[in-house]
């Protein structure tokens, strides 16, 4: 996938994902203040909240797409991004191992430790 393609992508699923929240945000709001304003628009499902929800993504979406500063951030980050050397499943299969062994062993040595501790805790206050 082309670098140009990429960025274009993540303005569209930043504007979606803005979409969601703000119609979420819009629709509790209308909960709180007033429920007869959040009326279908078209049928049941498509609310007002909704409307207001799309108006916000795109406009940020456009906003994001045409603000020189984020967009040649954005082509930064992906230049970036095609430089990282990602590792291979068989490698994060052996680091998760890895983690998930070394934490068995910390979390045993530290519930040893708390043990010792409160048995000899526990002696001293019965002195």
């Amino acid at each position: 996938m082309s670098q140009e393609r990429m960025v274009n992508l993540s303005f569209v699923a930043a504007a979606l994902l803005l979409w969601y929240l703000s119609g979420s945000l819009f629709a509790g709001l209308f909960d709180v203040i007033r429920p007869e304003w959040d009326a279908g628009i078209i049928g049941r499902e498509f609310r007002l909240s909704n409307l207001l929800g799309i108006s916000a993504g795109i406009l940020g979406g456009l906003y994001l797409w045409r603000s020189e500063r984020i967009f040649s951030l954005a082509h930064e980050v992906a230049s970036e991004l095609r430089k990282v050397t990602w590792p291979t499943p068989a490698e994060t299969r052996l680091s998760t191992i890895v983690v998930l062994v070394t934490t068995v062993i910390v979390a045993s040595c530290l519930w040893v430790f708390d043990t010792v501790f409160s048995a000899l805790t526990r002696l001293v206050y019965k002195i």
